[in-house]
């Protein structure tokens, strides 16, 4: 009876050993895949965001206003398609997502192009004409929360890069 009790115990150091051997680098691997789920996750979320944007520009991109205050104005802009991108960007921080309008160069973060109310594609009869490229290009921070596992690593330290997404198209109408 007491020679069962004995390795019993001897055998309760050596689980703890096993797990921490073996369970340091699961978690690792649990927690990169998350990290990396959530990366295409946002880019995925841009990606959409900024299609939809380009879209609803493309459709409303010839000047075909209307007299009289007509809601189906077909002059948009900057800060129409912006709102686009904002409603279909759920989750994206519209103080650090940064967009390009091409034709114009306009470069914006998402919160200061929402209020933008410059005409785009410009009004100019051969850069809005019916056939010509528009291109919106997207850009965001990703701070990753892994940086805290490596050792050397601050209290608090993210590691971060930059996602991005862009989409064209031609203007349809």
């Amino acid at each position: 009876m007491t020679r069962s009790r004995n390795r019993r115990r001897s055998g309760l150091g050596q689980s703890l050993v096993e797990f921490t051997l073996v369970g340091i680098p699961i978690i690792f691997v649990l927690i990169s895949t998350f990290e990396i789920s959530r990366g295409m996750w946002i880019y995925h979320t841009l990606a959409y965001s900024v299609k939809v944007g380009v879209r609803y520009a493309s459709v409303h991109g010839i000047n075909c206003a209307h007299v009289g205050g007509n809601p189906n104005d077909c002059l948009i802009t900057i800060g129409q398609v912006a709102q686009r991108i904002q409603f279909t960007g759920v989750g994206l921080d519209p103080a650090k997502t940064s967009l390009t309008f091409t034709p114009g160069g306009v470069t914006c973060t998402l919160a200061a192009c929402a209020g933008n109310a410059t005409i785009w594609p410009t009004n100019d009869s051969v850069v809005n004409a019916v056939g010509q490229p528009i291109r919106i290009d997207i850009t965001t921070p990703f701070n990753s929360a892994i940086a805290m596992l490596w050792p050397g690593a601050k209290p608090v330290s993210f590691a971060s890069g930059t996602l991005g997404a862009s989409s064209q198209d031609h203007i349809q109408y």
